[in-house]
Parts: structure tokens; sequence; C-alpha cells
């Protein structure tokens, strides 16, 4: 059931789909825990309420619902919370529209783009830019691999779990909490997998040589992991150095070259998902 669910909202989000906005609005998990917030204040109480609780809330729904028709229910309960913790429109695609306005070079548009999506100011044909928005990039896409990794341990609730861990550190904003350390250890483990699925669809032999050292320590922050992952990406795609003076379409080399890297890395964990449930 979660490796269907999964496959569902992947394809879905890949889709033209008008989703409530509820589901897709990009302040959506801000908005649940400001609005528990607002009566509750930001204390143990609003995340036991915000974010414990309803994990554990879903653990036992899920444990209830047996039997054929239960089943349906949960599949739609499933697929309606994992759209909400993942949102409505693929990471990929916002990438992918970034790529297409740097082919057009098309410098104007592509940094809007990347300013509106991402967050990221400047001359797009600096390196600089170039190199915060990859490491922008690849830190909200390796939320999908974390999300699919902890609903495929854990279930529904693990994802919900992650999900809400992070966005609860955004909205208070303390690195050295208990809730922080939690984080860093649940993510501990994806940036792992992927570091190693990134070896084997790339230079096996340079991811191995970039991470020495480096397997068993703990990113004190979401910037710190991107920018190990980014590490592992160049090494494992073997980019060749940018020119200074290179273009705008000449720069989206590296970001063509990490965003086949990255889905390479989807179809691996897909795959051993799909592996995982034949064999289990």
């Amino acid at each position: 059931m979660k490796f269907l669910v999964l496959i569902l909202v992947l394809g879905l989000r890949r889709l033209e789909v008008s989703w409530p906005q509820w589901l897709t609005l990009r302040s959506r998990h801000q908005t649940w825990l400001q609005s528990l917030g607002n009566r509750l204040g930001n204390g143990p109480l609003l995340y036991l309420l915000a974010v414990l609780l309803p994990a554990v809330l879903l653990a036992l729904l899920g444990c209830a619902l047996q039997g054929f028709w239960a089943q349906w229910l949960w599949l739609l309960i499933a697929l309606l919370v994992l759209v909400w913790l993942m949102g409505g429109q693929s990471e990929f695609r916002h990438v992918d529209e970034l790529l297409v306005r740097g082919r057009m070079n098309d410098p104007e548009g592509f940094a809007a783009l990347a300013s509106e999506e991402f967050g990221v100011t400047g001359d797009p044909t600096e390196i600089a830019y170039q190199e915060q928005l990859s490491e922008r990039a690849l830190a909200r896409e390796f939320r999908v691999f974390a999300v699919i990794f902890w609903l495929m341990v854990l279930g529904l609730p693990g994802a919900f779990l992650w999900v809400m861990n992070q966005a609860w550190l955004q909205r208070v904003g303390v690195e050295s909490s208990a809730i922080a350390t939690l984080h860093r250890w649940m993510s501990w483990p994806v940036q792992r997998l992927l570091v190693l699925s990134m070896a084997l669809a790339g230079d096996f032999a340079a991811v191995m040589d970039s991470m020495r050292h480096r397997w068993f320590s703990l990113a004190n922050s979401d910037e710190a992991a991107a920018s190990l992952l980014l590490d592992a990406a160049r090494a494992a795609s073997d980019l060749s150095p940018i020119d200074e003076q290179s273009s705008l379409l000449e720069r989206m080399q590296p970001m063509e070259e990490l965003q086949g890297l990255v889905l390479r890395c989807v179809a691996i964990w897909l795959i051993a998902c799909a592996l995982w449930v034949l064999l289990a």
C-alpha cells in the first residue's frame, strides 16, 4: 500500500492537477503550526499537538482501517496527507523550468524564476549565483528522498514526522534543541543513501573519495547537508570548471548534469522500494 501511494503521488505531482489551495500552498505547514500556535503558544504543547499527536493518530488509523473497503478509505487519506506533505507540484519540475530558461539564454526570465521559486537573487552568469542555486535546488529535492525513505520505513507517520519537524525548526529557528538533533539524525541515513545512489548513478570511486572521513559526520544544519550532497554530486558527475566569461547557456551544464543525476537517483530509489515490497 505504501509503495502504491508513493507512485500515485509522484505521478500526480508531475501533472497539471488543480489541487485545493490548502493542499499545495507553500506555507501550508507553517499555516498549520500558526493556527494552533495562536491558541497554544510556541512551547512543547504546540509541538506535541501539531506534530507528534497527528503522527500517532495516523499510525493508529492505519492499524484500525483493515478490510477491503477500509483499505480504500486509507488509500484516499494517505494520498491526501502525502500530497499535503510534499506539495502539489514536483520539485523537479521547477528545476526543469529553470533549465528551459537557461537553454533559451534568457537571464532576466531565469533570474525572476530563480528568485520566485528558490529565493536566489543576483547575476545568473556569476559562479557564486549558480552555486547557491544548485545548493537550494538540491536541498529542496532532498525532501523527496527523505519522504520516500521514512514512508517506506515507518509509513505515513514517519514521513509526517520528518516534514513537520523541519517545518517546526523553520518556525522556531533553534538549531541546538532536542528536536533539531532528532531532525538531523532522521536526515542522516537519507543523506548517506542518497550519496550512495549518486555513486551508483555516476562516478563511484570519485564519490567514495569525496566522502572519505565524512560518512559518519552529522551535519549541523540543512545548509551543511546540502553542501555535502552537492560535493558528492559534483564528484559523481565529474564536472569540468566553468570559465568566468561563460554565457548563461554554458553555465547550465552543471545544473543539467545535477538534474540528470538526481533523476537517476530517483529511479534507483523507486526500484529499491519495489524490490523491498516484493521481497518483504
